[in-house]
């Protein structure tokens, strides 16, 4: 173990960051989690973590108001890791189906496609002699990778070569799909928002200039990084915007929290309500989150789109023969009761993924609660991305996007850094200032980002840098006071 010398918690901090700062330096994420988590190691009480994964070991065993959750938890993963076990015997005296890669895959997909139908009510069969509406891969963002790929192929059977795709990409936005967009050669429309929560809406859409062709649209219905909700008839008027100034647009939904949130049955019920919508939607799944399996590498995509289907097709059948033995026979024991008609287990499943995510809503909610009491001063008093900035209880991802003071902002520039790294090296909250999730370094290395010289989005990147992104999957919540102790 490192020895990071002695002095006060702010200088061990300092040093410890200063370890990982070239190892991490195109990483921002990775940075500020290695440094938080090396910290709590050490006996300090970091309060928070970049990165968004999830671990029921966080999940306190007296947990104050689900206090089985932990003990749940535990025993739904335990068994179906052990399921791999059971599948490398079987196959093990057949070597030949032993390297099959895709001996379960139609169990994998009926579960998967029966978790969609029975939590969320929506519909997608892979059925015989017809084209698969579902795709399992090893997670979410190769599914993504995949999805992209389809948009591609769907431009140059429209268009020809001559132009890449473009993706119109509401800001702020995951930052792993605008890096895939680049590696790719992908173009890209950044655009900002005009509502002050930063949710995307349909006025956003007026504002994009006349002559720029979109292709697909990156989408959340809970956002990451700011952890609100879109809600249903934003979402979907942002999509009819789309639709009708491009009908053939593609629109991706990275719905990974959707499955977690209190309201799971509403936030995507409009789908069957317009037919454009089938063919033009890709929902993008994993069980990274919901189950807080994210080594597992476990995604799915589906889709009805007849005209976006092609290159996911294509590389699902040519580039990958599968996802492996190990993923399908863990995936089975997640979620294989979705299709084995065991309605009981079923249900209790969904409800154990709802109290996941309301587990990491009450997190959040106790760990921003102790962080304005002890740094308030480095808060802004305005706090626009902040859905309740009093209780902090609200409903999504285990996000939160508060806006950093004027004082904070300035002592950090004193000392040379940007105001997030001086807010953590003096409070110990990690997190990724929100200005990463507004732009890619690459998308501009290459001449790839359409709208690269506008002066609207220079400026809200520059807003942005004000906020600063919290995770707190990782970061055990504190013990909730009671009244009495407050008083």
């Amino acid at each position: 173990m490192n020895d990071y010398g002695e002095g006060t918690e702010q200088d061990v901090r300092i040093r410890v960051f200063e370890s990982f700062k070239d190892v991490f330096s195109s990483a921002p994420i990775r940075l500020m989690s290695r440094t938080v988590s090396t910290m709590r190691s050490m006996g300090y009480d970091d309060l928070a973590s970049a990165i968004g994964d999830l671990d029921w070991r966080t999940v306190p065993a007296d947990d104050q108001e689900d206090p089985f959750l932990r003990d749940d938890w535990e025993a739904l993963l335990v068994p179906a890791f052990n399921n791999m076990s059971g599948w490398l015997h079987q196959l093990a005296s057949r070597p030949l189906a032993y390297n099959l890669d895709s001996l379960g895959y139609p169990a994998v997909v009926e579960a998967w496609s029966g978790m969609w139908q029975v939590q969320l009510g929506l519909e997608f069969k892979n059925k015989s002699a017809a084209p698969p509406e579902v795709f399992i891969f090893h997670g979410g963002n190769q599914a993504l990778q995949a999805a992209f790929i389809g948009v591609a192929e769907a431009r140059r059977d429209r268009a020809g070569t001559d132009t890449p795709a473009t993706v119109l990409v509401p800001i702020p936005s995951f930052s792993c799909p605008m890096d895939q967009m680049a590696l790719q050669g992908m173009q890209a429309y950044l655009l900002p928002p005009t509502d002050p929560g930063m949710d995307p809406g349909p006025e956003d859409i007026a504002k994009i200039p006349e002559g720029v062709d979109i292709d697909a649209v990156y989408a959340m219905p809970v956002n990451n990084p700011t952890g609100r909700t879109l809600e249903p008839d934003r979402l979907r008027a942002l999509i009819e915007a789309v639709l009708d100034r491009w009908p053939h647009a593609g629109i991706i939904l990275d719905s990974v929290y959707v499955r977690m949130h209190p309201r799971y049955n509403r936030l995507l019920a409009w789908f069957d309500d317009d037919a454009r919508f089938a063919d033009s939607i890709i929902f993008i799944d994993s069980l990274s989150k919901s189950h807080g399996v994210t080594g597992l590498r476990s995604g799915a995509l589906l889709t009805r789109s007849s005209r976006l289907r092609g290159g996911i097709v294509r590389y699902a059948q040519n580039v990958m023969a599968g996802p492996s033995n190990a993923m399908q026979a863990v995936v089975l024991g997640l979620i294989g009761p979705h299709a084995s008609g065991e309605e009981e287990f079923s249900d209790y499943l969904i409800r154990l993924q709802v109290r996941i995510g309301k587990h990491l809503q009450r997190r959040r909610q106790l760990l921003l609660e102790e962080a304005f009491d002890r740094w308030r001063e480095y808060f802004h008093k305005d706090q626009p991305l902040l859905p309740d900035p009093k209780t902090f209880d609200w409903e999504g991802s285990m996000y939160a996007v508060p806006q950093l003071s004027d004082l904070c902002r300035t002592k950090a520039a004193e000392r040379g850094f940007s105001p997030t790294v001086g807010f953590y090296l003096d409070s110990g909250i990690g997190g990724v200032p929100l200005d990463g999730f507004c732009g890619n370094p690459n998308l501009e290395r290459h001449g790839l980002l359409v709208n690269h010289d506008s002066e609207e989005l220079r400026a809200f990147q520059k807003y942005a840098s004000r906020f600063v992104r919290l995770s707190f999957g990782m970061t055990p919540p504190p013990k909730r006071r009671r009244v009495a102790d407050r008083d």
